[in-house]
């Protein structure tokens, strides 16, 4: 098609007004996200944490998940037209998995030890591959994390062999490399075999213990690898494993999951907060959805602790019994509280989560409370709430932030919709989403705000804006298009490019070329920028 030097085309913009753009915080989540992903290899700042053996609640595989199912979630919800602002990132959550860094505690995990067992006399002869058996707590989330990936970006290059290879490598221990080399269905598959062997109640996070929680997430594995497969083993093991729970019993006294199973003792430990209870119910919902928005408001009886301008925070589980009882009483709820509490448990990115699925109005208080008190923090243009391990302020305010809460799970809450995991798990994109123009391809340094194809007018919509001040030339590519097809290429409602006169642009700010079901646009960025591409007949 020829080029010409024609700036404009005199065509009418359609009106995409309706469709919402990123507000600030959404965005500076987003860009905090791509910031940590982009780290070296070997660099965690932002990330550290007080356990120095990676083995709690906010360590390194946490937040990597959750920041990877935070930015699937935005895709999907936010930005269904712009894989090419995540994928990746996503990428990079995913490789950053694979390190040592985050796995390598299995080692000396799998050994056991009296806290997870106390009935034993010596340790087990432990392993090194992290997930071979056992480790539900990481293998379920890298199974939802690549199981997402192919569903989102329509890519099973992580089901190829060797995709998913664990290196141990210590330079002065042992008697040279060890590798693991997995698939997405090999991992799945060791996954389901012990579901099988453990009577559908799940599988080990650490020896002998089952949690309910974390094995909530190899359920999203396997509907994903479902959908990329044409295989049904999701509907097998959610069927098998509420059976399984229904006759066990999945609630504690306090009408919250339960914390753990021990296997071999065949008792179970209280919960020591409502957190995994909210975690683990704000995944549950994609497979269970009544049961879960059913149970959810009582199991927080107690727990939200209102306060002054609608900000909404947490009671500590050591004052939760008594909340309840005054609450059940009509009484005062003023005064009660525990200033002393440790908080072990990222019980507030938790819940906020929950209520970020459930679509609760309470989130709006929890979050105006964490950027009221917690601290909400900007760096190279991403919005992050640092560590502080300080439960309350002098006026008894909340502020501690664990790392999994200030990187991820707030970023996860801002950018759900409601029921937006449900929606991935039970309307997950297939090849008539893949087959919509999008943004495939885009400069590195542009943050976009609003991506996404409207059916019914036929056109490609799309806000993008400079990451740092100042002008930058971007290229970007958009497809697939029908071979043939027309089309109008708009810029801030100006039309500058139509296939049907040949009117492809060639100036000093804007350049459109065609090729291969694709377009390729290069553009001078100085601010928000707003391309529409109108589809017509082929």
């Amino acid at each position: 098609m020829p080029v010409s030097k024609r700036g404009k085309v005199n065509r009418k913009a359609p009106d995409v007004s309706r469709f919402p753009v990123l507000d600030p915080l959404q965005l500076g989540h987003l860009r905090h996200i791509q910031n940590l992903a982009s780290q070296p290899d070997g660099e965690w700042s932002k990330m550290g944490i007080p356990d120095p053996g990676q083995e709690w609640l906010d360590s390194y595989r946490y937040q990597l998940a959750q920041m990877a199912y935070a930015i699937g979630l935005a895709h999907y919800h936010r930005l269904p037209a712009a894989p090419a602002a995540f994928r990746g990132t996503f990428d990079r959550l995913i490789r950053k998995m694979l390190r040592r860094e985050v796995w390598g505690y299995w080692k000396d995990t799998s050994q056991s030890g009296l806290y997870v067992n106390p009935d034993i006399k010596e340790l087990r002869q432990g392993w090194t591959d992290p997930v071979v058996r056992e480790n539900i707590m990481y293998s379920g989330h890298l199974s939802a994390m690549v199981g997402m990936y192919g569903m989102l970006f329509n890519d099973d290059s992580y089901d190829q062999p060797a995709a998913l290879t664990f290196v141990h490598n210590p330079i002065f221990w042992g008697m040279g490399p060890e590798k693991f080399e997995y698939s997405r269905s090999s991992l799945n598959e060791v996954i389901y075999w012990q579901m099988v062997e453990n009577g559908w109640l799940g599988v080990a996070c650490e020896p002998n213990c089952i949690f309910i929680v974390c094995n909530q997430f190899p359920m999203l594995g396997f509907r994903f690898s479902d959908v990329r497969k044409g295989t049904s083993v999701a509907d097998e093991a959610t069927r098998s494993y509420r059976a399984a729970w229904d006759k066990k019993g999945i609630f504690s006294a306090e009408g919250w999951f339960h914390g753990w199973w021990r296997v071999e003792q065949d008792d179970f430990v209280p919960p020591k907060s409502v957190g995994w209870t909210a975690w683990g119910g704000a995944v549950m919902n994609t497979w269970n959805r009544d049961f879960v928005h059913g149970i959810y408001r009582d199991q927080l009886r107690g727990v939200l602790k209102y306060g002054r301008d609608g900000l909404v925070s947490l009671y500590p589980n050591s004052v939760v019994p008594q909340v309840r009882k005054a609450l059940d009483n009509g009484c005062s709820v003023d005064g009660i509280e525990d200033r002393a509490y440790p908080w072990p448990m990222p019980d507030f990115g938790y819940v906020a989560m929950l209520l970020s699925e459930m679509g609760d109005s309470d989130l709006k208080g929890l979050l105006a409370h964490a950027d009221r008190h917690m601290s909400p923090t900007w760096s190279d243009g991403g919005l992050y709430y640092p560590r502080s391990d300080q439960s309350y302020d002098e006026d008894g305010n909340l502020i501690r932030m664990d790392r999994l809460t200030g990187n991820a799970m707030l970023a996860y809450a801002r950018l759900n919709v409601p029921d937006g995991l449900w929606a991935l798990y039970n309307k997950p994109w297939n090849g008539e989403h893949f087959a919509l123009p999008a943004l495939r391809r885009i400069t590195s340094g542009v943050d976009v705000t609003r991506a996404v194809y409207d059916q019914n007018e036929r056109c490609l919509v799309a806000t993008l804006q400079p990451r740092d001040a100042g002008a930058l030339d971007v290229d970007l590519d958009i497809g697939p298009l029908a071979p043939n097809a027309s089309w109008t290429l708009f810029i801030d409602d100006v039309a500058v490019s139509d296939s049907r006169d040949g009117a492809l642009v060639s100036t000093d700010s804007v350049h459109v070329a065609a090729r291969d079901q694709t377009l390729a646009v290069g553009l001078r960025l100085e601010k928000p920028t707003t391309l529409i591409l109108e589809i017509g007949d082929v």
